[in-house]
């Protein structure tokens, strides 16, 4: 028998807090091996440090650590000064430990004067730079891995956790009908639990899908009946001829209010799998199982579905939440390139409407954004779908604050139509974000347009277009979900997360921005 993982860290790292939000998280108990000696002692450790001294105290430890590793299975968290002993780290061996580390600064501040610590408790300061130094290197010595949490919340050191440990981490996102977003490897294996009472399950995917969707369909075909529905690849699918075919299928497969559709693929076919499950007998089930980056933080989450017309993207749909949204991120192992970079572009969004911490991972390693299995990109995929969890819980219809998701999407979704949707999405839209930075600029706002070139560019996106007509693309813009009452409404910023949405930009002062990103003729910013 063995835990599930051990913590250890110096007072101030969070131990507690965590490990007890980490157990909920994964289902299993949590203990604490100084609650088990304050019940045992019947006494708080300051007591038993001041009736018997520190001696004491440390063998009274070292038997309640040996205990607690042999009994217990779920998350344990350790006292600070448990690895002092040479028994208990040779016993640590033999268990997945994690390290969380802090800094001085927040360590002082989370431990304050030392109450209820009494190694601290006189000059805490002085006291805890020397615990610092003195514990680190043992703490090092027996943890498989290591979580610095100065700077993160403990939502994020959690979810830090959940995704070293190889598990999934989940977002919920409330309003009327709450549901999970799983995020990790193997998340797929969770379907059958979202199943509920269906007889029957319609799988919608393209054809570059056909494979992981014939998997996914033998993975439930011993608790469902299946029909696979195969649409065309992108844009191409969402049309009313191929949603009134899948109408048509799920009639023939007899599918009923109880059953479930099952969306398998890109940001196209989630919104078509969404549409047509809203509109199905007035509404029945969808599950999502995106397969690229764009439709994990973007498309498959937030029940906003919909299809194409000649006048525009998205012009016909409905809200529709989902049941669940399973975000495997093995999956996006064969994404092309370019496709998870234009994943990326709402990602970025994300960052800078909400979430600075996004902006900052991206400038870093990059090999660790681009890496499948990296806890980087699980984190930036948690970090997105948590932002747009929390503007979909506030305002699921649209009428306030998710019109900030929309930032750079007017000027992205002109150009995806003007080009005939051969644009992905995201290139767009970073195109758009671009744009975005150059109106706010010229409206006083704030400057941010070498900032959002620079992050963009980093990541492989475009900056830049060239329109084979201007009037084209502002007559495109103009007939945007986005406008109001025939006057276009622009997400900008006032700063890096601090969005605003505004309506009173002249068109002299849209179209003169616009046009300074749109002719920019560096031929190697241009779309790849």
């Amino acid at each position: 028998m063995s835990p599930t993982l051990v913590l250890v860290g110096p007072p101030g790292s969070g131990k507690t807090t965590a490990g007890k939000l980490l157990a909920d998280r994964l289902g299993v108990e949590f203990r604490d091996t100084d609650a088990d000696i304050v019940a045992r002692e019947n006494k708080q450790i300051p007591e038993i440090f001041f009736d018997h001294g520190e001696d004491y105290f440390r063998q009274s430890e070292r038997e309640a650590v040996a205990a607690a590793l042999a009994e217990h299975e779920g998350v344990l968290a350790l006292g600070g000064g448990a690895i002092l002993d040479s028994q208990t780290r040779r016993l640590l061996h033999e268990a997945p430990v994690a390290f969380l580390s802090v800094e001085l600064a927040a360590a002082v501040d989370r431990v304050g004067l030392g109450v209820g610590r009494p190694l601290v408790s006189v000059n805490p300061r002085a006291t805890m730079r020397a615990l610092l130094e003195e514990r680190r290197p043992l703490y090092e010595e027996v943890a498989d891995v290591t979580v610095a949490t100065s700077a993160l919340t403990v939502d994020e050191v959690v979810s830090r956790l959940v995704t070293l440990l190889g598990g999934p981490s989940v977002v919920t996102v409330g309003g009327q009908t709450p549901y999970d977003v799983t995020i990790g490897p193997d998340a797929t294996m969770e379907l059958v639990d979202h199943l509920g009472e269906a007889q029957r399950a319609a799988i919608l995917f393209s054809p570059v899908m056909e494979q992981h969707a014939r998997a996914v369909a033998a993975f439930i075909g011993d608790t469902v009946s299946v029909e696979m529905i195969e649409v065309p690849d992108a844009e191409a699918s969402k049309t009313v001829d191929i949603a009134a075919m899948c109408w048509d299928r799920l009639a023939q497969a007899q599918l009923g209010r109880q059953d479930v559709i099952i969306g398998v693929g890109g940001g196209a076919v989630t919104d078509l799998a969404g549409f047509v499950a809203a509109t199905w007998l007035r509404g029945v089930a969808v599950i999502q199982l995106p397969t690229s980056l764009l439709a994990m933080v973007d498309a498959a989450v937030g029940g906003k579905t919909g299809i194409n017309t000649s006048a525009g993207k998205n012009l016909v749909g409905a809200f529709h939440a989902p049941r669940a949204v399973l975000c495997d991120l093995s999956v996006l192992s064969s994404l092309p390139r370019a496709d998870f970079a234009a994943g990326l572009a709402e990602v970025i969004k994300c960052g800078f409407i909400a979430d600075p911490q996004i902006l900052e991972l991206l400038s870093g390693d990059l090999d660790e954004v681009w890496r499948t299995d990296s806890p980087v990109l699980a984190e930036l995929v948690r970090r997105s779908i948590q932002v747009k969890a929390d503007v979909v819980a506030e305002d699921f219809t649209e009428t306030g604050a998710r019109a900030f998701l929309n930032y750079g999407h007017t000027v992205g979704h002109g150009i995806e139509k003007v080009e005939q949707f051969t644009w992905r999405h995201g290139e767009a839209v970073a195109v758009g974000m671009v744009c975005a930075a150059a109106i706010a600029r010229r409206a006083g706002r704030v400057d941010l347009v070498d900032r959002t070139r620079a992050l963009l560019e980093r990541v492989g996106l475009p900056t830049s277009y060239t329109p084979q007509s201007l009037e084209a693309l502002y007559d495109a813009m103009q007939v945007d979900k986005k406008a109001l009452a025939g006057s276009l409404r622009f997400v900008l910023l006032d700063d890096v997360a601090k969005p605003a949405l505004v309506s009173d930009i002249s068109s002299a002062q849209w179209k003169e921005a616009i046009a300074e990103v749109l002719h920019d003729d560096r031929p190697d910013l241009q779309r790849p």
